[in-house]
Order: structure tokens, then sequence, then C-alpha cells
């Protein structure tokens, strides 16, 4: 008991010192995680197509309506994450792959800001904001890359922020209509990622339809919300894929489950994943008598998203924002107190050591000098799920890369290749045949595909790289 109010006495006394050193920690802490994975994880993968595909569309002008860098000719395309190419060709334009760093930087930074401004909706505490901010960060760390779903991210939050703060009011002036409508178009107009319109669309649908029964009036349906629904509805025409951007999601999921990808799968029970979830779920059920129509939604969807697919678990942020701030007035400082301690813990103890481990152990996804080690002038190659990226940024048509939604009946339609990869994946496929269908000469293969085991021990391949990740062969 002593200890206890000895604690409250240095809490009391000092409480700006604590805060403002628990701020700066959590400041440094952060830029430290991010600049961690800035640096080991940029460029990855992604980044190489998404350079490439920007640099033909600022070149030509338009988006490519066929995959232009596949061995196999004329398979249909969506590049629904355009504007990303555009930035990620912008940027190393100007400064090379130090210029994706930059990118990185920026896009955690953005990042970062929406979740800020996200829990201040909720809070007009600064550390707390800092606090929950923080949190997020740290869970979304796997997208400090130049990939667009940061980006999607960032556009959500700031749209459920532009629907909270627009809703919440009874009254609305032309020029807080005419913002609210721009920030809907925007988002469809701009669909940096898979789940943009799909969340758009219900948020706007439940505004629309849940009833409201303020003073006592009867169900309506709320007329912005209306509007809102037909100026995004007008604004999948603007977007340069029109409507097959919005439908995107729709068209592709089923063909992306033939292949083992981490961040579409469900969390494991054992994970921070789940712990948020079941943070949300507790405090959902104790505050139940308290929680608005919307909150109640948003709560239920989130979990929902975040038990079915790893990548969504950053939505779970926007009801835990709202629910950790409608503690009882006598539990706030508590919570206040809490979410700070929860962001050093996790920052200071777990993240950090946990990128500086990644950083300094694990080896680099792709060198950037392994296009050398393949010559000649009639290279056929076959690419596997994860290099093909590179060697279309390095100028070389291949078989295949890491973009199974694309590749699918849903977009590439009778071109499909999706099938096809899968087998060569699982082995369930002669080699022999699949490559002299193509004719490869040249193969860049994960170390630990089948079909590296098939050329490994084959007398008619010669490997001529091997990194302990990628290893080349070439037909002898």
């Amino acid at each position: 008991m002593g200890s206890k109010n000895s604690l409250t006495r240095i809490w009391s006394g000092h409480k700006e010192v604590i805060t403002l050193i628990a701020v700066i920690f959590m400041a440094v802490g952060t830029l430290s995680l991010v600049s961690f994975y800035v640096f080991k994880h940029n460029p990855d993968y992604d980044s190489y197509f998404l350079i490439e595909t920007g640099r033909y569309i600022a070149t030509n002008h338009r988006l490519p309506d066929t995959a232009y860098w596949l061995i196999t000719e004329d398979v249909p395309t969506i590049i629904q994450q355009w504007l990303c190419c555009i930035a990620n060709y912008t940027f190393y334009s100007k400064w090379g792959f130090f210029g994706i760093k930059i990118l990185a930087y920026l896009m955690a930074a953005i990042l970062y800001g929406a979740f800020y401004v996200l829990a201040r909706t909720f809070t007009k505490q600064k550390s707390f904001a800092m606090g929950i901010a923080t949190v997020s960060v740290c869970i979304c760390h796997q997208f400090m890359t130049t990939r667009p779903y940061a980006l999607t991210i960032t556009l959500s939050i700031l749209l459920v922020v532009v629907l909270k703060k627009f809703f919440s009011a009874d009254k609305h002036s032309v020029r807080d209509t005419v913002l609210f409508y721009l920030a809907v178009a925007g988002i469809f107009i701009v669909q940096a990622n898979w789940q943009i319109s799909n969340i758009v669309f219900p948020m706007l649908w439940i505004c629309c339809f849940i009833p409201k029964l303020k003073d006592g009036r009867k169900p309506a349906l709320d007329l912005y919300a209306m509007g809102a629904l037909a100026v995004g509805a007008v604004s999948t025409l603007i977007n340069p894929n029109g409507i097959y951007g919005t439908l995107y999601l729709v068209k592709t999921l089923k063909d992306v489950g033939i292949f083992p990808i981490a961040e579409m799968d469900s969390p494991a029970m054992k994970s921070v994943s789940m712990v948020c979830v079941a943070a949300v779920i507790i405090l959902a059920t104790v505050l139940i008598k308290d929680l608005p129509l919307w909150l109640i939604f948003a709560s239920a969807g989130s979990v929902i998203s975040a038990c079915i697919y790893w990548r969504c678990l950053w939505m779970l942020m926007i009801p835990l924002a709202a629910l950790v701030t409608m503690i009882k007035p006598k539990q706030v400082a508590a919570a206040i107190k809490l979410i700070g301690a929860a962001a050093i813990i996790v920052i200071g103890f777990i993240k950090v050591p946990d990128a500086m481990v990644y950083y300094y152990v694990y080896p680099e996804e792709i060198k950037k000098d392994v296009a050398s080690y393949i010559t000649g002038d009639d290279v056929v190659l076959f690419t596997d799920f994860n290099s093909g990226n590179y060697f279309t940024f390095s100028g070389f048509k291949v078989y295949y890369d890491a973009r199974p939604d694309i590749y699918g009946p849903g977009i590439a339609g009778d071109k499909e290749i999706n099938t096809e990869m899968a087998q060569v994946i699982s082995g369930d496929i002669d080699y022999d045949e699949f490559i002299a269908k193509y004719g490869f000469n040249w193969f860049a293969v994960d170390r630990i595909d089948r079909i590296d085991m098939y050329l490994q021990y084959n007398e008619n391949y010669e490997n001529v790289y091997d990194d302990g990740v990628l290893k080349i062969y070439k037909a002898v």
C-alpha cells in the first residue's frame, strides 16, 4: 500500500516530466522501428514491380491493359495501385533506390499521422493519441514499405474521421458537405488497393439505413449519406480502371487463395493480433449499453475482418481508439497510463529488438546485381513467385511474379496462369513438358521450390548463382 501511495505521489508531482519522457521514448522508439524496417525492407519484391509499372504509366500516359512483362502474351490486367506505382517511379527516377527509402519513410509518417488524427477525434489527450498511434504503427510494421497498402490504410482511416465528424454534427454547412463529398470521391478515384472501395460502401450504407432516432423521430434515411453513395458510384467511372477498380476484390479474391500468402491467412491464436481482438470484444461487451450503433458495427466488422485476414488487423484500431475513450471518467487517467505503458513496452522491449534481429540476421530479399548473371540474346526466363518482380524491373520478360490476384480467371480470363503456377510450386506437373512448352533456358528459383530439386539433380542445367535464398540455373 505504501509503495502504491509513493508511486501516486511521484506521478502527481512530476506528471508533466514523466509524460514528456514517455512521449520522447515513444517518438525515438517509433523512429528507430521505422528506420530498421525502411532500410532493411526497401526496396522489397513489390517495389520493383511498382517502379516498372510506374515507368510504363509515366512514359505512355496510360495504364497498361495487358501484362506486357510476361512471356505469355496478351494477358489482360488491371493496375489498381496506379497512384502508388507513379509515386515509386517518381522517387526512384530522382534519387534511385535511396529515393525508395525516402518514400517508405514518408508513407510511414503519413500512416502514423492518420492513426494519430483518428485517436484525436476521440480524445483531447495528445499523449494518449500518440500512444494509440504508436501501438497502431507497431501492429502495421509489415506495411512499412512503398507498397500501396500503407496508403490504403491511411485513406481508410481518414475517411472514418471524415464520416464521424460529418455524421456527428446535427447541421451541415455547404462547405462541410462539399468537403465530405470530395473526400468520398477522392477515395474512389485513387483506390490504393483492395479494401478501399469495399470498406467505403458498407460504411455509407450503414449511415444511410441505420435508423435516426434522435428526439423520438421515426426512422429515416440520411439524404447526405445517400448523396455520398451517388458520388462514390460516379467517381468509380472517373478512376482509370472504372468499375473494375471498385470490383477488384470481388473479382480476384478467389484467385489468390490457391497460394500460401501469409498476410491473407488468419492470425495465430497466440499473437498480438488476437490480444487486440480480445481487447475490442471485452471493451465492447463492458460498454455495450453506451455504444452508438456505428461503433457496434465498426467493432463487429473489424473483429470479423481481423480474424479472417491478418492484413486487416489494422481495422481494429478504429473501434479500439473509440472504445478506450468511452471508459468512465474515473478510469480515463488509468486508461491513458495503460496505453502509454503498452506503447512503451511494445516499442522498447518487443518491436525494436525484433527489428534489430531482422535487420542484422535475415538476408536481403534479393541482391540488386543478380540480373547480371543472366547473359545471352535469346533468354527465355522462368521466374518463381517472388523473383519475377525484380527481373521485370531488370528488363526481362518473365513467366510469373507475385501478383496472383491478376493472373487468375477473374482478371486474366482464359489466359490465366495461376493454375499452372500452383502445379509448378507443388511439383504436381511434368517439368520436362512444362519447360519444353515455353522453351525456358534460364531459371530463377527459390531454394525451397520443388523445381529447384528438379534442376539441381538434372545434368542438363548448371547452377550459376546461389545467395542462400535465390538460385539461378542455365540450360547447358
